[in-house]
């Protein structure tokens, strides 16, 4: 099987040895003559098993019909023609469907024109011959109707096939593009979270006296947010390059929470948080979770610095929600128009809609509140 999606031509040879062979045997059932009129004599002194040199033909034909779609079609024409004269076959009838089908699949736009055009002048041509040949209208159409099956039908198939092949790389392109921006947005969570905390600590440490036990603590805290930053895009690195992407575990998850935690107290939040075990729930809606966690945390540390935080995850039958309120305290003032992008609310909200969820957040009282609920069932 591997060898048949990965070879071409193992594919065509195998096609054109089971069409000879299909054939052959329906030659010696009999299915032969079919097409001769019967006050017509075929060929005379030409025996039975003849049909099978133009088998023979045909079949080769099919050997070369994806390099050469136009030539082989041409072979086949003409096998199929001296298979007429000695009274026509089934067997042909196959070898002819897959070449025209074949020019539908590989020959060019412009020779895919040309054939179509002659299949029609042909079943015309052939229609209103027969049709005055025999008299009746009717006959007109039956010949009309035989050669439509046999000439037109496999040049639409084609089409169609190639119509759904469009639609699946079209959809493999939109995949891909939403992959990217999926990426992009994990991206931009963790570099503009752990960028954020160093910026605001060396601020900090650069906006008062020199104290060096203070400024070696404001240090500490930015090589600590730079090699979690560091870890966070080497996973992200390891993920990508993962050859079996089923196997591959997508970083942060709730068992990285309370490392969350940690972090943001070690940046003078003061958390309290109810982080029960969770299992049982998809790997994405897991990373979902975290990353809004991750993110109402940075935002807490950002506009309200030392501020009192309550964390609480839960899991119903149905959801998973997750609960961050703050206190509003005095925010420090923004040194830069990059400490605050405005994109993170934006963000969480895109991650839970994406799921299926929905997140809320505004002030409430004295303090400020994002919830989210994210559907257990999302990504299974």
């Amino acid at each position: 099987m591997r060898r048949w999606r990965s070879s071409p031509s193992f594919q065509d040879r195998v096609t054109a040895a089971s069409t000879f062979a299909g054939g052959l045997g329906l030659n010696l059932v009999g299915l032969t003559d079919v097409w001769i009129d019967p006050g017509i004599d075929r060929l005379d002194g030409t025996p039975a098993w003849w049909h099978t040199v133009p088998l023979v033909v045909g079949c080769a034909a099919m050997l070369v019909k994806r390099r050469h779609p136009l030539p082989a079609l041409a072979v086949g024409v003409v096998a199929t023609l001296a298979d007429l004269a000695l009274g026509g076959s089934i067997a042909m009838v196959l070898v002819l469907f897959d070449l025209i089908f074949s020019v539908g699949q590989f020959a060019s736009a412009s020779a895919r024109r040309a054939v179509t055009t002659g299949v029609f002048v042909v079943i015309g041509t052939a229609g209103v011959v027969g049709g005055l040949a025999a008299g009746e209208f009717r006959m007109a159409v039956f010949i009309a109707l035989q050669l439509t099956t046999l000439l037109f039908v496999p040049l639409w198939w084609s089409a169609n096939v190639r119509q759904q092949r469009r639609l699946g790389e079209l959809a493999a392109q939109e995949a891909v593009l939403a992959e990217r921006a999926a990426m992009a947005r994990d991206l931009h969570d963790v570099i503009a979270a752990h960028l954020s905390t160093t910026a605001l600590h060396s601020g900090a440490a650069l906006a008062a006296p020199p104290d060096t036990a203070r400024d070696r603590a404001a240090l500490q805290a930015v090589r600590t947010s730079s090699l979690a930053a560091l870890e966070e895009m080497r996973s992200m690195i390891m993920l990508l390059r993962d050859t079996h992407p089923t196997d591959a575990t997508v970083p942060g998850g709730f068992d990285r929470l309370p490392a969350l935690v940690e972090a943001a107290e070690a940046d003078g939040l003061r958390v309290t948080a109810t982080l029960p075990e969770i299992t049982g729930v998809p790997v994405i809606v897991a990373h979902t979770v975290y990353r809004i966690v991750h993110e109402a945390l940075t935002n807490a540390k950002k506009h309200a610095p030392s501020s009192e935080v309550r964390l609480d995850v839960h899991r119903t039958h149905t959801e998973v929600t997750v609960t961050v309120t703050n206190t509003l305290t005095q925010p420090p003032p923004l040194t830069h128009e990059a400490l605050s992008a405005g994109t993170g609310l934006p963000s969480m909200r895109e991650r839970a809609a994406l799921l299926g969820g929905s997140v809320e957040a505004g002030p409430q009282a004295a303090s400020w509140r994002v919830h989210a609920s994210i559907p257990v069932t999302a990504g299974g």
